[in-house]
């Protein structure tokens, strides 16, 4: 997806819906980290395909297990803000893990969908998930739709932990 921001829209409603079992933040990085080599050949700095090695499933269990590492050696004070955008104490290493494996595979999924150049199941080759014709149109909008649905509901859920905190 060239607008990586998309991205975010499933990973949101996922994070919100699943919120005591994903870690939000880690859910949402996740959903966007994979495209930082598609963006260095977009830019320029790399050669090849705009979706190589990070668009497939190993490449993103690579990264969504650097992600884990990343997300554990963070300081306490990107942990405190990152505590902030939290719905649920997530912390721990099993919504961690969840919430990065989510994030790159769901990342995976989508551009497979749409890009011939992706090969999600390297190294077999060709994309099994491609739909030919216009499904620009559907996926993103689904993108968009579900980000409006997580803002929502992350709002809603917002309202409702700030009225259950003690006093």
């Amino acid at each position: 997806m060239p607008l990586t921001p998309l991205h975010l829209g499933p990973a949101l409603l996922a994070g919100v819906v699943l919120y005591r079992f994903l870690d939000l933040p880690t859910v949402l990085a996740g959903s966007v980290v994979v495209d930082v080599r598609a963006a260095l050949v977009v830019f320029g700095p790399l050669d090849g395909p705009v979706h190589g090695v990070l668009t497939t499933f190993v490449g993103a269990t690579a990264v969504a297990l650097m992600l884990t590492v990343v997300v554990f050696a963070l300081p306490d004070g990107v942990q405190s803000l990152l505590d902030a955008g939290r719905l649920a104490p997530t912390t721990a290493l099993g919504p961690v893990l969840a919430a990065s494996f989510v994030g790159t595979w769901s990342h995976v999924v989508l551009d497979s969908l749409l890009y011939a150049d992706a090969r999600p199941l390297f190294p077999l080759a060709g994309n099994p998930l491609l739909r030919e014709g216009v499904v620009f149109v559907p996926v993103y909008g689904g993108c968009l739709i579900a980000g409006l649905l997580g803002l929502a509901g992350y709002a809603f859920r917002r309202r409702q932990t700030a009225g259950a905190r003690p006093v």
